[in-house]
C-alpha cells in the first residue's frame, strides 16, 4: 500500500509538460486558369518540398535553447550540449506557441534569444530542415534525498536517484507540499519543515541561464524520513 500511495502522491505533484510534436500540414496550391511555366515550376518545387518534409522515417524532433537567429537559420543548444542549425523555409515552416494544453500559431518574429523551442523536421547530421517549431517551457522533474539544508540562503542540496548533486533554491513563489505521516494527507508546507534525510520530489523550470546542478524550484513535495521508519 505504501508503494501505491507514494506513486499517487508523486503523480499528484508532477507537472505535466506538453511537448507533443504535431506535424504541420500544407495544402497543395492550385494552378491559376492561365498558368505560366514559372508558376508550374514553383508548384513542382513546392510538392517536392512537402514530400521531403512528411517522410515519416526522416521526420524527427530536437529541442533546445535559441542561441542566435537570422532570417533563414536558428541555432539551438540542446540539454546535452549539442548544437543544431535549424533551417527555416518561408513556404513550409510553421510556428506555434504552447500555452497550457493548447497551441496558437505565431510567426518567426515571435521567437527570441534564449527561448526554448521544439523543432520537428528532417534531420541531417546537425542540421534540421524545420517543418514545425514550438515555443515551450522546459520543465524538469527530479526525485532524491535531502543531504543539506541551508537555512540562511534558503537552499536545499539533493542527491538525486541518479546520484547527481543538485542545489535547489526555494523561492517565495515555490509551491511546497509535505506528506502528513499521521493522516497520509498532502498538506501545504514551508521551508522550515525540510530536513536532512527527507525524500524530495521537485519540479524546476530550466532556463538557458541555469547551471546543470542548480535550479529554482517550481514545486516541491517532501516525504519525511520517518514515513519509511514506521
Amino acid at each position: 500500500m505504501k508503494k501505491i500511495l507514494t506513486y499517487i502522491m508523486i503523480m499528484t505533484i508532477s507537472l505535466s509538460c506538453l511537448a507533443s510534436i504535431v506535424s504541420a500540414q500544407t495544402d497543395t496550391p492550385t494552378a491559376s486558369a492561365s498558368p505560366t511555366i514559372a508558376v508550374s515550376k514553383d508548384i513542382i518545387n513546392l510538392k517536392e518540398k512537402v514530400a521531403d518534409a512528411v517522410k515519416k522515417e526522416d521526420n524527427k524532433a530536437v529541442a533546445g535553447f535559441v542561441e542566435n537567429k537570422n532570417k533563414n537559420t536558428i541555432k539551438i543548444m540542446t540539454d546535452d550540449g549539442t548544437e543544431y542549425a535549424i533551417k527555416l523555409d518561408d513556404t513550409l515552416t510553421k510556428y506555434f506557441q504552447i500555452i497550457g494544453n493548447s497551441k496558437k500559431e505565431i510567426t518567426s518574429d515571435d521567437i527570441g534569444s534564449n527561448d526554448y523551442i521544439i523543432v520537428s523536421g528532417v534531420i541531417n547530421d546537425k542540421s534540421v530542415t524545420a517543418n514545425s517549431i514550438f515555443i515551450d517551457k522546459n520543465y524538469l522533474t527530479f526525485a532524491g534525498r535531502v543531504s543539506n539544508v541551508d537555512k540562511d540562503n534558503y537552499t536545499v542540496t539533493v542527491i538525486t536517484n541518479a546520484k547527481e548533486e543538485i542545489t535547489l533554491d526555494i523561492e517565495d513563489s515555490t509551491k511546497q507540499y509535505i506528506l502528513n505521516i499521521k493522516t497520509n494527507a498532502i498538506e501545504i508546507s514551508g521551508f522550515s519543515k525540510i530536513k536532512e534525510g527527507d525524500t524530495i520530489h521537485f519540479v524546476v523550470l530550466k532556463t538557458s541561464a541555469d547551471k546543470k546542478d542548480r535550479y529554482s524550484a517550481v514545486k516541491t513535495f517532501i516525504i519525511p524520513q520517518e514515513y519509511f521508519q514506521q
